[in-house]
């Protein structure tokens, strides 16, 4: 008897967008943050700039390395945001965010004053 239940398959904007395996131009966002190539790329793509001043907005203001901001999507268009520190402690959650994104979850990296993919990361 089977008893796995059944998951839907979710869709990854890193999986689309793990494309960038050197390191490429930084775009200034605002004058104390850039953008790498990717993440550039699906804000501009699937026209989610909104996610990036959220994550600023929301950004807690403690001196570490790497911060991991996670969206998944919760349910049609509600999805949460989730930081968390380098260790994977949760530092923070927001959730009921009511978005118009056609992917299931991204995950953006902060090293210091630069946005990146996962993919990314070693570049910067």
């Amino acid at each position: 008897m089977n008893t796995k239940k059944n998951t839907k398959l979710k869709n990854s904007a890193n999986s689309l967008y793990d494309v960038y395996v050197t390191p490429m131009r930084l775009h200034d966002y605002n004058k104390n943050i850039k953008l790498s190539e990717g993440v550039y790329d699906i804000a501009t793509y699937e026209n989610c700039f909104w996610l990036i001043q959220l994550i600023l907005e929301e950004e807690p203001k403690v001196d570490t390395r790497l911060l991991t901001f996670e969206l998944e999507r919760v349910k049609d268009n509600h999805f949460s945001l989730t930081c968390s520190f380098e260790n994977g402690k949760l530092l923070y959650r927001q959730g009921n965010l009511n978005v118009d994104f056609y992917f299931d979850y991204l995950k953006i990296l902060k090293k210091g004053k630069i946005l990146c993919l996962p993919i990314e990361e070693s570049f910067y």
